[in-house]
């Protein structure tokens, strides 16, 4: 039904949203560590519960493809790193945006590792897509929020967001979806574990650590787990190509919530990049 794939795939787009807006707060109340530290574990954890529920395919694991899961689990744990500390030092709309435009990466490795077609319309897209991280990236040296890490940090969450999705969609061919999810886990619970031996936890500054912000933090945690979850079901119930762009459209959902609640100043640039990742988004998905 196109009801339902379409109400999944909206409530993962407004959760995301939410939860990208809510992040730029809490990291700047209790720090990028115990953000991320937050999201692997539940992260992690919820992976695990998936692939104990759903169907896991008999296959043989062997040690290329456990590496290859392990690899892609790695790869998306990274990426909130990268997100998380880019969120620190940036702002809403230029980390969320950039982030959320990994899908890009994740067409061009299919395109190049794996040979699949591109029509013209994707390429466009590309083009697009790639469009509005250069014209984040440029607005980055002269604003306020985005400094030069926070550029470097959203980049490389790109790159890590846009590996995992090439990782992910070769591991699920290879071993179906719930041996994937259940091997995340480890990765997830693994990196977060090394994580904390190396960085620990901060002590967040008692003024501004209430429950406000406990709230904010627990939010932007959640908003992952339960967004992934949506997402899941809005592509077993409807077409990739259209859920897709409706459940990217998330940073557009933040970036204007950020606008109206953090003071975030929306120019010219900022406005186009969005509007070019919108559209390129779409493209994308092959419609």
């Amino acid at each position: 039904m196109a009801a339902e794939w379409l109400t999944w795939a909206l409530l993962c787009a407004s959760v995301w949203g939410l939860g990208t807006l809510a992040s730029k707060p809490a990291t700047d109340r209790y720090g990028s560590r115990l953000l991320f530290l937050g999201s692997a574990l539940a992260e992690g954890a919820a992976f695990g519960i998936l692939g104990l529920i759903l169907p896991r395919d008999p296959v043989a694991l062997d040690a290329a493809i456990i590496a290859l899961a392990l690899a892609a689990g790695a790869a998306g744990v990274l990426g909130y790193l990268c997100f998380y500390e880019g969120m620190r030092r940036g702002s809403v709309g230029f980390v969320g945006t950039i982030t959320a435009a990994y899908p890009v990466v994740t067409v061009l490795l299919s395109l190049f590792v794996l040979n699949e077609e591109l029509t013209h319309l994707q390429g466009l897209g590309i083009v697009l897509t790639i469009l509005c991280v250069v014209l984040l990236a440029y607005e980055g040296k002269g604003a306020k929020g985005s400094s030069r890490p926070a550029i470097i940090l959203s980049l490389l969450g790109f790159l890590a967001w846009g590996a995992w999705g090439f990782l992910a969609e070769v591991g699920i061919t290879a071993m179906g979806e719930g041996n994937l999810f259940l091997l995340y886990a480890p990765a997830y619970l693994a990196i977060a574990a090394l994580y904390f031996l190396v960085r620990k936890l901060p002590r967040p500054d008692p003024p501004t650590a209430n429950r406000f912000g406990l709230g904010l933090a627990l939010v932007s945690i959640v908003a992952g787990v339960v967004g992934a979850y949506a997402l899941n079901i809005a592509y077993k119930t409807g077409p990739a190509s259209l859920v897709t762009p409706v459940s990217g459209s998330y940073p557009i959902i933040a970036t204007v919530g950020a606008v109206l609640f953090l003071r975030e100043r929306m120019g010219i640039r900022l406005a186009a990049a969005l509007a070019s990742f919108g559209v390129g988004l779409f493209l994308l998905s092959g419609v």
